[in-house]
Order: structure tokens, then C-alpha cells, then sequence
């Protein structure tokens, strides 16, 4: 197994387009709640929570706009709608377009199992960074990635709303739901995250060894 690690110069370039790709959500995410909560009262509640954390991750801001908007629509409806409105604010403007181009990608692909694989190296390294923690083991076949660190989960604990981790985790279920197993040649399981109480999120791919013309 080996641990990730990134040289400091690396570091400068992933919290830039982190913070890039991350200010693209939060407009969305604002826009979506825009007739249910205030600019300003999401403004405070974000403020509130910067404060909180300190320091300056790079999706400090993100986690702290959901955090937020929760928070915001907790004093507007029930919890479990609150739960379902903030998950629907964070995942619906972007799910189709990130479906539909992982899907063409691998649709496209020659080796549709490098091609994913890939994309979850680079997001590890330049996307998620520092603020996660994995370990992996790999070959030819497999590649077994373990989530050992989650920033947002953190933050969530922090801010009192752990309740919030699972929308987190379902913002990956776009580009899941793109692995075809037979089409593409990969199946994909993560049967358990740390925000649903598992000791790491497993994203494991595997080569099924079929693969559909």
C-alpha cells in the first residue's frame, strides 16, 4: 500500500483550479436556493463557518456554502426536507453534465478502465489534495483506493451537522452511475464512506475481463 504524497510546488496549482472548479458549484448551488434563502443570510451563515474552521483549504468555501444553506433551510422547514433540499441544490445543476461526458468518455475509450482510472488519480492529486488522505494498491487489473482522511466530514463534525455527510458523498453518484460493468469492462464498488460510519470511503475499480461492443 502506498500513501499519498505531492511535492509543496504542486500544491500552489491544485488549490488554484480547486478553488476554480469549486466557485462553479457554489454559484450553482446559491442559484438553486435563491428563492428559498436570502443572499445575505447565506453570506452570514458562510461567514460563520469560515470563522469556525480557519485555515485556508481550498474547499473551506464549498463546505461552508452547504453547510450554510442547511442550516439557512432548517429554520424554514424539517429536517429531512431541509436534508433533501440542500442535496437537491448540490447535485442537480451539475449531475447531468458530469454523467453524460464520463459516459462518453468511456463510451469513446479504448481502454475505458485506464480512461476512469485515470480521472480518479488526477482528481485524488489535483482536485481533493491535502485535505484527504488515501492509500491504494494497484495492478494491471485493479485499482483500490481507499479514502483514509475526509476534509468534509471534518468540517461537517466541527460545525455540529454530521447528518450533512452522506449529500456529500452522493455527488459522486453522477459519474458512478455513467460505469456501464458490461459495456465498459469495470466494475466500480464503494460499499461504505466514513460519513456512514465505514473506517474509510473504498472507491474500487476492477476489470471485469468482458467487455460489450
Amino acid at each position: 500500500m502506498e500513501r499519498a504524497g505531492r511535492p509543496a510546488r504542486a500544491r500552489v496549482r491544485t488549490e488554484k483550479d480547486t478553488t476554480t472548479v469549486n466557485e462553479q458549484i457554489i454559484e450553482l448551488f446559491r442559484a438553486h436556493l435563491a428563492d428559498r434563502v436570502p443572499a445575505t443570510e447565506l453570506d452570514d451563515g458562510v461567514a460563520r463557518v469560515v470563522a469556525l474552521v480557519g485555515g485556508d483549504s481550498p474547499h473551506l468555501a464549498l463546505t461552508a456554502t452547504v453547510v450554510a444553506g442547511y442550516r439557512a433551510l432548517l429554520g424554514r422547514v424539517p429536517r429531512e426536507q431541509a436534508l433533501l433540499l440542500v442535496a437537491q441544490a448540490f447535485h442537480e445543476p451539475l449531475r447531468p453534465y458530469v454523467h453524460d461526458t464520463t459516459k462518453a468518455a468511456l463510451d469513446a475509450a479504448d481502454d475505458p478502465f485506464r480512461v476512469i482510472t485515470d480521472v480518479s488519480k488526477d482528481r485524488e492529486e489535483n482536485y481533493f489534495g491535502a485535505d484527504f488522505a488515501f492509500a491504494r494498491s494497484s495492478d494491471e487489473d485493479s485499482y483500490l483506493v481507499d479514502v483514509t482522511r475526509c476534509f468534509y466530514v471534518e468540517v461537517l463534525a466541527a460545525c455540529g451537522v454530521p447528518e450533512l455527510g452522506p449529500v456529500f458523498c452522493e455527488f459522486d453518484a453522477s459519474w458512478i452511475g455513467a460505469i456501464d460493468r458490461d459495456r465498459h469492462g469495470v466494475d466500480f464498488t464503494r460499499p461504505t464512506t466514513i460519513a456512514r460510519g465505514g473506517a474509510t470511503c473504498p472507491f474500487h475499480f476492477r476489470r471485469t475481463g468482458r467487455r460489450r461492443a
